[in-house]
């Protein structure tokens, strides 16, 4: 899932499977983040620090920037992520 440009939420792509999908997250973080070294990303998760911690990793071999901060979920966002989910934002 993405964001337009009005804010609201959209499908940017779909995959079989969290490592695949995973795998595409990353692609597209990579693709749509201009000076990345400048910027700071943020990795919330609900209940899943390995997969956040994997996906930190994976980004870091792919990109450099500025810092990558881990989190858990609160509020709002755990609707959004629900029990297992990844959030990400530069």
């Amino acid at each position: 899932m993405g964001s337009t440009p009005e804010g609201t939420i959209c499908q940017l792509d779909q995959a079989r499977g969290m490592n695949k999908a995973l795998v595409k997250m990353v692609d597209k973080i990579v693709e749509v983040t201009e000076n990345s070294e400048n910027k700071i990303l943020a990795i919330s998760h609900c209940n899943s620090p390995k997969k956040a911690n994997m996906l930190k990793e994976a980004i870091q071999e792919k990109m450099k920037l500025s810092d990558i901060v881990v989190l858990d979920t609160a509020g709002v966002s755990s609707m959004y992520a629900n029990d297992g989910g990844i959030i990400v934002a530069v």
